[in-house]
């Protein structure tokens, strides 16, 4: 699927092709139900439990090959937000604090301990945080790791102001040495931010002896000048970014050894056991899927395709480590441009997406209908935990927009063409909406908008994208006038090569096919996955993109400010760069949601600023939800995920976490080893975590 983090590691916001612990609580339906339905011999090669092994009896040593389908976008940790970038910086660079993917607790790494006091009796508290840096820590140029360092990292990205942490340095007010004894750094924040630990203090560390010579973090290449240098248990020794990197894993990487690792369940401190990773880049997902089947790499980034997973099955020595998505697919409309900016058409469109194509013939079952913007793992952030009586992904309040068919594959043309000139809009009120009842909401928020924007008429067909589609007969006038009368041309909905995405390719021509058939003009338009993220971040030339996140955070808020808080939305009015139209500044929120008058920002700030927990999870429900209703996502589909691995040579595998192989791939590097060693495979059942990407991971 997509991947692109918003606050979980703070800015391990990965792109994907599109393709308080106690308050959060992993829930994946369907699980079990899965687990009953599979044959002895497909639970055989099915990777259930992790390993038994301890450090002291792997066997150390080996080569581990990923195999990747799309190449890095550069290795520059602040600008690039490539999932296939982060998949080797996560090895490279160490946060102060990590987020374990098990139980979701922030537990220590670079920083050792923190806290935070609240001034009492202001109106507007800036809270003190205090922490210690670990010591003995050295970067993988051979330097020590100091105070000064962690000191630096934060100056230097609130001077750079890079957009992947502006979000993250934005509430941080001074960053200095602590004039107690008792810490070392004393951090100010201008207002409370509930997930500081999580967010803040998980920045990556950059070493001042190499940034401090850096001007301009954009211009800066570290592959050119001997880097990327991190305090992280890997050094890139070669780097040909179309065909292959290499990461060697060094024999002393202190946190490898943290004691928690040992405390929580699946997972072993002593890594990495590896000698290296390897990451293979492969020109098309054939080519990808071909190299896993035939032995020549140990696994793919992210997951397989589920054409391939019977044949995964059947090989001897491959086997599937189950996982949970960790972000969804989606679809986003530009905000800015008519008739784009108005709910009734965003709705009107998703009406004519065919949900039960996409999950059941193209993902074979794999893949869960899409609905709110927090996957369902996270369910203590989304919506249905506020009713007591409303299933996960199964309410009637969770597909209010899903496709509305007049008989099986063919939509109710006539029906959404009523919702569109009747200017309906689903708010949140209940209501029977094209022949599907709608309960109502279910945190008690209302959308932004009660009735459409625009004005809309059908008449006779005039654009030419039409007159060449057989057998339409109308064409929709947005306030008197056809779209390409309004924006110069037919909607384009960007789409990638057929060979990267085949699915996807598929399912986004059929959307198209059904939207002429509405009297919607609309294209598709090819492009690659890095081209594309030039249009949509940094220029938002774009009417509709399809992509992906992943690695989102469970604690919702760091994710909603990112993506769709108004502070991240280049509003055109700062003009520089190459085309004087905006900002050069790359924001994650590209439809302009909450510029005009849908948004979520006061729910997203009051979330964000909350320090009790469940308080802070209601908020972000109801966020939620209003961001449902108003719409500025097509959310396709939650992944279920099954990543392909070699388990005939190598064991210690994590099963049941989030995005086992892309997401949290970190951390199977951190556990993987070779399998002559104690523990077995870690398979239960035979003897033994906004990146951004393009499309749906699992062979879209």
């Amino acid at each position: 699927m997509g991947e692109d983090n918003p606050e979980f590691d703070t800015g391990r916001r990965k792109f994907l092709q599109a393709s308080g612990a106690g308050a959060v609580a992993l829930s994946f339906p369907g699980a079990a139900d899965a687990e009953e339905s599979e044959t002895e011999t497909e639970r055989g090669a099915t990777i259930t439990e992790a390993t038994d092994a301890t450090a002291q009896n792997v066997q150390q040593g080996g080569i581990f090959t990923m195999g990747m389908g799309q190449q890095p976008k550069g290795l520059n940790p602040l600008s690039t937000s490539s999932a296939y970038s982060w998949a080797i910086l996560d090895m490279v660079y160490d946060g102060g604090t990590v987020v374990d993917p098990v139980e979701f607790e922030v537990r220590p790494n670079v920083y050792t301990d923190w806290t935070v006091e609240m001034p009492e009796g202001k109106a507007n508290p800036q809270p003190d945080v205090y922490f210690n840096v670990r010591q003995g820590l050295t970067w993988t140029d051979g330097e020590k790791l100091t105070v000064e360092d962690v000191i630096f990292t934060y100056d230097y990205m609130k001077e750079q102001e890079p957009g992947r942490y502006a979000s993250t340095i934005q509430p941080i007010k001074t960053v200095e040495k602590a004039s107690t004894g008792d810490w070392d750094v004393h951090m100010k924040l201008k207002k409370p931010i509930g997930t500081y630990a999580s967010n803040q203090l998980a920045v990556p560390i950059l070493p001042k002896h190499i940034w401090s010579n850096v001007d301009s973090y954009r211009d800066y290449s570290p592959t050119e000048n001997g880097g990327p240098v991190g305090t992280g248990p890997g050094t890139v020794t070669r780097y040909a970014q179309s065909t292959a990197i290499e990461v060697e894993f060094r024999d002393d990487y202190p946190l490898g050894d943290l004691k928690w690792r040992d405390n929580v369940n699946k997972l072993m401190s002593g890594g990495p056991f590896l000698d290296a990773v390897r990451f293979k880049i492969f020109g098309s997902d054939s080519a990808l899927q071909q190299a896993f089947l035939r032995g020549n790499i140990d696994s793919v980034y992210s997951t397989i395709n589920v054409s391939k997973i019977s044949k995964v099955k059947q090989n001897q020595g491959q086997k599937l480590v189950p996982g949970y998505d960790t972000g969804f697919g989606y679809f986003a409309y530009n905000m800015r441009r008519q008739p784009l900016d108005d709910a009734t058409f965003r709705q009107a469109t998703s009406m004519v997406f065919d949900d039960y194509y996409w999950t059941e013939r193209l993902q074979e079952g794999y893949e869960f209908m899409g609905d709110f913007v927090m996957p369902p793992g996270y369910s203590a952030v989304r919506p249905e935990k506020a009713s007591p009586n409303a299933k996960l992904l199964e309410s009637p309040a969770t597909n209010a927009f899903e496709f509305r068919q007049k008989e099986p594959g063919v939509p109710d043309y006539d029906g959404i063409k009523s919702f569109l000139t009747e200017g309906k809009v689903i708010d949140g009120d209940s209501g029977n909406y094209v022949g599907k009842q709608y309960p109502g909401t279910l945190t008690g928020v209302t959308g932004g908008q009660s009735k459409a924007k625009h004005d809309y008429s059908f008449g006779p067909v005039q654009s030419q994208v039409l007159r060449q589609k057989q057998g339409v007969q109308e064409e929709i006038r947005v306030n008197g006038k056809t779209i390409p009368e309004i924006k110069g041309g037919p909607l384009q909905v960007f789409i990638y090569p057929a060979k990267d995405t085949p699915k996807l390719a598929k399912m986004s021509a059929r959307w198209v096919d059904m939207m002429q058939k509405l009297g919607i003009p609309a294209v598709t338009k090819v492009m690659t996955f890095n081209t594309m993220l030039g249009r949509v971040y940094s220029q938002e030339d774009f009417d509709i993109y399809p992509m992906g996140w992943s690695d989102l955070s469970p604690f919702a808020t760091g994710t909603l400010y990112n993506i769709f808080h108004s502070d991240n939305a280049d509003d055109h009015s700062k003009k520089e760069g190459y085309d004087q139209k905006n900002t050069t500044t790359q924001l994650n929120n590209a439809m302009g949601y909450g510029l005009a008058d849908a948004g979520a920002d006061d729910l997203i700030s009051r979330a964000r600023s909350t320090m009790q927990a469940e308080k802070r999870n209601q908020l972000a429900r109801k966020a939620v939800e209003r961001i449902y209703l108003d719409f500025p996502y097509m959310v396709y589909g939650y992944d279920k995920l099954r990543w392909p691995v070699n388990a005939q040579e190598f064991a210690g595998f994590v099963p049941q976490i989030p995005g086992p192989g892309a997401a949290n791939l970190s951390v199977q590097l951190m556990q993987i080893h070779q399998s002559g060693g104690g523990g077995g495979s870690g398979n239960g059942t035979s003897g033994g975590n906004g990146n951004s990407t393009g499309g749906n991971s699992s062979g879209s």
